[in-house]
């Protein structure tokens, strides 16, 4: 009996059987490869093109004709849902994250990461890379709406040792960036968010700038966005949807077991605000390392979430222990400074950009943790 395959753009569950191809024979393309069009492998051990005999690489999902990782079935995939008001900043921490997979991240971890298709590779070059790190200006927001995920493949080099073999493995990694505004009710939410409850890791990004108490401390200092969704409301719909679709979770007490990372970003901009000797000024020693480390990961958590109860109260901290089984707190800058008026950035430096990413992997048990030094 053939296995199963869950798309990681619309979810649903399919025989392995009935993935799609394409033929990409380009020394001598056939009509099936010019016209790009599906087709059925006969075999589908050893996927050959019907008119060409050339063999198939390149995987189409048969409901929404998604390409996917060439890995699909034989990886776990692990889609993370990247949530957040508008303007909190979700388009340019997308792009410092995948470029720090690639870099400092697939360096330290000796892993790989690889783009499935052309979409992902292109989408991500001309509406994140580019305009960030060629032309240092900040990324256009995502449109409203229905959005393509990018999907990647990490592919980890795992050392041998005693009567051990060096092995490769590899996991799918699908990112999901929602423009804020299909966050603003809980219809629009269900319509477009539906990975939301398939996600295996959560990272819900909040903008201190938008906050009253921060807003008002800082008036008049730095410039200032326009506020816009409340943050509890956002986790409330959150919750709700999960909750409404996963199985087993409409009982009471029983608490979601997907990892949410509350990750504060621009907290460069409020650096007037912390403590002289506060952890969230420098970056995290996890990629030095070449572990997660869970006391620098407790120190920040920890004075990231005084600073949420200093700066929301406890409604925040109160929702997200009640219903979540695993949540950490973050703080991170993807830019490192506040862009000007044009956009520009005067001063780019990131840094813990990839913590929250980093922890729901170590959770995942996909990357090493230890307890520090």
């Amino acid at each position: 009996m053939a296995g199963k395959f869950l798309c990681p753009r619309c979810f649903e569950e399919q025989s392995l059987d009935s993935i799609q191809y394409i033929c990409s024979n380009e020394s001598k393309p056939c009509q099936l490869a010019i016209d790009k069009k599906p087709q059925r492998a006969e075999n589908s051990k050893k996927p050959v093109c019907t008119e060409c005999k050339q063999a198939l690489i390149t995987k189409i999902c048969p409901k929404c004709k998604m390409e996917l990782p060439l890995n699909i079935g034989t990886a776990k995939s692990y889609p993370i849902a990247i949530i957040g008001a508008k303007e909190t900043g979700k388009s340019n921490f997308v792009a410092v994250l995948i470029n720090q997979l690639k870099n400092e991240v697939g360096r330290a971890f000796d892993c790989s990461l690889m783009a499935c298709g052309d979409k992902t590779i292109n989408r991500y070059r001309t509406d994140f890379y580019d305009p960030l790190y060629r032309h240092r200006t900040c990324v256009q927001g995502t449109d409203a709406g229905e959005v393509d995920p990018l999907i990647y493949s990490l592919l980890f080099q795992r050392k041998g040792g005693f009567l051990r073999k060096a092995t490769n493995d590899a996991v799918s990694l699908t990112f999901f960036d929602t423009a804020g505004e299909n966050l603003n009710d809980e219809n629009m939410m269900r319509t477009f968010n539906p990975y939301l409850y398939h996600s295996s890791g959560i990272i819900l990004l909040l903008d201190p700038l938008q906050l009253p108490k921060v807003r008002d401390e800082l008036e008049g200092r730095i410039r200032l966005p326009e506020e816009n969704t409340d943050v509890n409301e956002i986790l409330t719909r959150t919750i709700d949807i999960i909750r409404r679709n996963v199985p087993g979770l409409n009982k009471e007490g029983v608490k979601i077991d997907i990892p949410l990372a509350i990750a504060f970003t621009k907290i460069d901009a409020v650096s007037d605000l912390l403590d002289p000797a506060s952890c969230l000024r420098n970056d995290s020693v996890h990629i030095r390392k070449g572990c997660f480390d869970q006391v620098d990961f407790q120190d920040a958590s920890e004075e990231m979430q005084s600073m949420v109860e200093e700066w929301l109260g406890m409604e925040l901290y109160q929702l997200v222990s009640t219903h979540f089984a695993k949540f950490g707190f973050f703080g991170l800058s993807a830019l490192g400074s506040n862009p000007d008026m044009d956009k520009k950035i005067p001063k780019f430096r990131p840094f813990r950009v990839a913590d929250p990413l980093l922890w729901i992997l170590a959770k995942e048990g996909i990357i090493p943790s230890a307890q520090g030094a």
